[in-house]
């Protein structure tokens, strides 16, 4: 069986700020031997792995497991626009498994979360990844901004200092 942990539906990515720099999603492709597909956003066969069931009708992915999204890409890469909304169905409809879904593109995060969003999914949590005090300032107040049950923050790959202070003081 594949890695219960991560569901990537889609691969590929555009580097994006000086965090991309050593991604970990390109050198795994270069040890396996497929460095061009890093560069090359594509649908994947496990697209619809959340809803994959086994011989007796069970879900494969069971209640109240926590599944990382998009781990081998960015969720609100502009390349994957055509299939971000039945991603947002499959998450809707599996309510009772928990998303965590990491970005960079925090600025596309608002407009492209699914129109019955309201004040956020219970089963989603939205995280900012940063790498340095310019990637915080510039991603924290949009996360902040975004109505979210859940939010979250990575410091990762670390590559400079971070004052996350202001976060606790809703700043």
């Amino acid at each position: 069986m594949s890695d219960l942990k991560s569901w990537n539906p889609w691969h590929g990515c555009r580097k994006f700020s000086e965090g991309c720099a050593n991604c970990y999603m390109f050198a795994l492709d270069r040890a396996h031997g497929v460095p061009g597909q890093s560069g090359e956003i594509v649908r994947t066969k496990s697209f619809s792995k959340p809803l994959e069931r086994d011989r007796k009708g069970y879900f494969k992915i069971p209640a109240g497991y926590l599944l990382r999204v998009n781990m081998t890409s960015d969720t609100f890469l502009e390349e994957a626009d055509q299939w971000r909304d039945e991603m947002w169905r499959i998450i809707r409809y599996r309510s009772d498994v928990r998303f965590y879904i990491l970005t960079k593109r925090a600025r596309r995060m608002a407009e492209n979360l699914p129109g019955d969003w309201g004040e956020g999914y219970d089963n989603v949590q939205l995280n900012i990844t940063c790498e340095n005090q310019r990637a915080f300032d510039e991603r924290w107040p949009v996360l902040r901004d975004i109505p979210a049950r859940h939010k979250g923050m990575n410091l990762s790959p670390l590559i400079g200092p971070i004052d996350v202070s202001r976060a606790d003081r809703n700043e």
